[in-house]
């Protein structure tokens, strides 16, 4: 029994050991696999972590390539890596293509706009050579300058009222005239002065045009000492304008100085065209368009003074000789000016002010012109110097103006050197349509001539666009919305096509107009769009109409 016993007991004994063998063992399986497994955890991790670095990297390399292909000067290809994906490289091809595309689209625009001056200047100059070869309209011009000369016997005001009927366009001149008295009567009128014995009207000749020396001395003295007190004030100035402030200085030394040339300082206001009742005179109209909104009020055009070439008298430049010593020094100083730090707005204002000041500075120089082709010709020679750059007018507007920022890379092969520098330094941030109604080109069909200024030129704009508009756009007789070639010429920047553009132009109208406009519109909704709107020719003749 002891034996079996102790037997027994070894078993247990055995059991147990080997029992805690196993347990020993399976603890240091478990702790061996959690190593393990804690091992691989770390490992995978640390993999992860590997390929997201590289998948960083390579995020970072494919937004420096497309950086890169983005913001790469125009006209140059592309430089794209080969790990870029297959449909990134698609789409970068085409946008190379479309960028490409939009310069080339760009240019031809600007080149149209050109030829579309050019084509514009033929059409009225072929219109004046058939005029003038009409033999009636020959009898009647003849007929009316001999009547003109006759009465300026009796009335010299008429024969200014007449050089500024002849500077209008054929249908409103002839209208104006039919209204006259008959060739009958009008020798009548000035029967009395021709029947002056010959030496008593050669007395009085002389007495008037004594009396009119003296007092066009007197008058020049006056304007003379008037001017040379403001004009010496500011050459004591030592030149501190910025660049706003000195192309605002220069737009209104040449406003004084075109006022001061001008023989006559009459505004529009106080001219009428003729009509039936002497008592009623009728409404001006600057752009020869009819007062097809009945009782037309042009608006603050009506307050414009008007400057062409027969109100221009170059004999009076003695006015104007401090204000030309002070254009001079203006200019120079301009020559010499850093463009730098200059907002958006700083720049719209500044470079209207300087194309509109590169024009009247060519007409001081070349002359006043007496054809539209003298006008469109100065279009080419006018030039000013900016900051050491001569830049033409043509430039100033095509080429800085009219393009915006993304536009400054724009190298084509048919840009000049100058257009490229200007465009490259020069250009605006943003693109400005309302320029259109802000540079005036020294022709008939031009906007009015303001001074613009860097901190309200965004409203100065909007008021340009509207005086315009109100004096420049009205209804024909057979209900058609009359509006200026000008709109037609920049038709894109305002609206994608006529009929869009007809509903923009009448929402800028005053209230009456508008309504009335709106009707015309609406009532040839139907009909085709040259059934709706008649587009005013350009007129290329010498004209400003300035402010007093």
């Amino acid at each position: 029994m002891r034996s079996a016993e102790k037997v027994d007991i070894k078993k247990l004994v055995c059991e147990r050991l080997e029992m805690q063998r196993i347990k020993s063992m399976d603890a240091r399986r478990t702790a061996a696999n959690r190593r393990v497994s804690s091992r691989e955890r770390k490992l995978a991790l640390l993999q992860d972590v590997d390929r997201l670095k590289k998948k960083l990297r390579h995020e970072e390399n494919v937004h420096r390539a497309l950086e890169r292909a983005f913001t790469r000067p125009l006209g140059t290809l592309p430089r794209l890596p080969p790990y870029l994906p297959p449909y990134t490289l698609e789409l970068l091809a085409e946008v190379a293509v479309l960028e490409e595309e939009v310069v080339r689209l760009e240019e031809q625009v600007v080149q149209f706009r050109k030829g579309l001056y050019k084509e514009a200047v033929n059409i009225s100059s072929s219109k004046q050579t058939s005029d003038l070869n009409d033999p009636s309209s020959m009898k009647v011009t003849s007929h009316d300058e001999d009547n003109n000369s006759v009465a300026h016997l009796s009335n010299p005001q008429l024969e200014n009222k007449d050089d500024e009927k002849g500077k209008e366009n054929q249908s409103c001149t002839t209208s104006v005239r039919n209204k006259l008295p008959s060739p009958s009567q009008k020798p009548q009128i000035v029967r009395t002065p021709v029947k002056r014995p010959p030496v008593e009207k050669k007395i009085s000749e002389m007495r008037s045009d004594t009396q009119t020396l003296q007092l066009d001395s007197r008058m020049n003295g006056q304007e003379n000492a008037e001017a040379r007190l403001p004009v010496l004030q500011e050459e004591r100035k030592c030149g501190n304008e910025g660049p706003n402030e000195l192309s605002e200085n220069i737009l209104k030394c040449l406003l004084s100085i075109f006022t001061r040339m001008t023989t006559s300082r009459k505004t529009l206001s106080m001219e009428s065209l003729p009509s039936q009742s002497a008592g009623e005179p009728e409404l001006i109209d600057p752009y020869n368009i009819g007062l097809g909104f009945g009782d037309k009020d042009v608006g603050p055009y009506k307050k414009l003074c008007s400057i062409d070439t027969h109100s221009i008298n170059p004999k009076r430049t003695a006015n104007c000789l401090f204000l030309i010593r002070r254009l001079k020094i203006l200019i120079t100083k301009l020559a010499s000016l850093k463009l730098q730090r200059l907002t958006h707005q700083g720049k719209l204002a500044f470079w209207i002010n300087i194309y509109n000041s590169c024009m009247m500075n060519a007409f001081l120089e070349h002359g006043i012109p007496e054809t539209p082709d003298t006008v469109v010709t100065l279009m080419q020679k006018a030039t000013i110097n900016v900051g050491g750059q001569l830049l033409s007018a043509l430039t100033i507007e095509h080429f800085v103006l009219r393009l915006p920022y993304h536009s400054k890379y724009t190298f084509s092969k048919g840009v000049k050197n100058d257009e490229m520098i200007a465009r490259s330094t020069f250009g605006l941030e943003l693109s400005e349509p309302l320029v259109t109604f802000a540079l005036s080109c020294g022709s008939w069909s031009s906007p009015a001539v303001r001074i613009y200024t860097a901190k309200n030129v965004e409203n100065e704009l909007e008021i340009a666009k509207r005086e315009y508009l109100q004096a420049a756009v009205s209804i024909s007789e057979n209900n058609k919305l009359i509006i200026p070639k000008l709109l037609d010429w920049y038709q894109l920047d305002f609206a994608k096509d006529m009929e869009s553009l007809l509903d923009w132009i009448c929402l800028q109208l005053p209230n009456e107009h508008r309504k009335q406009a709106l009707k015309c519109v609406e009532r040839s909704k139907d009909d085709p769009i040259s059934q709706t709107v008649q587009i005013m020719p350009y007129e290329f003749s010498f004209r400003y109409l300035l402010r007093r």
